[in-house]
């Protein structure tokens, strides 16, 4: 794809990064009914990709065809446990590229971005979460690199 750009986002297109989280949120929706879908463009959503964007607390890349937003990834540095011999870990927050453009490298692409902010910052390692029933996700997470490391469970208290 050549007219394909790999980029960090810009001030100016928080609102199409919140739009592509919220379509994330809507397919995830499927695998976690607890999810807000309106949280992107309520007030933490917003403070939160506006702090990726201006590279405060992380990074938001966004793959751009022909000045076309077509998918963004969003990570950032996560904390390290002292009983682990990792002194950097950054984790691959969200990542979402339209329907239409899929199948075409580009979430690979936007990835490979991130792995080089992730050098930048001296990491050793490099996480991500998916949803234990996305197992779209959890292909393109293993196609990527990505191996199963652990699993997180959770338990719902009866009120």
């Amino acid at each position: 794809m050549d007219n394909l750009i790999i980029r960090k986002a810009r001030e100016g297109e928080l609102k199409s990064v919140q739009e592509l989280n919220q379509e994330l949120f809507v397919h995830d929706e499927e695998f976690d009914p607890l999810l807000n879908i309106d949280w992107p463009f309520e007030k933490s959503g917003e403070e939160y990709f506006k702090d990726k964007i201006s590279g405060k607390e992380g990074v938001c890349f966004v793959a751009e065809v022909d000045k076309e937003i077509v998918g963004y990834l969003v990570g950032g540095m996560m904390k390290t446990y002292s009983y682990r011999k990792i002194k950097k870990q950054s984790e691959l927050e969200n990542i979402l590229v339209k329907e239409n453009f899929r199948g075409q490298r580009l979430g690979e692409k936007l990835f490979q971005e991130f792995i080089k902010w992730s050098k930048e910052k001296g990491v050793d390692r490099i996480k991500v979460c998916a949803y234990s029933q996305n197992h779209g996700a959890i292909n393109f997470y293993k196609r990527i690199g990505f191996v199963p490391y652990e699993i997180n469970l959770e338990y719902e208290v009866v009120k």
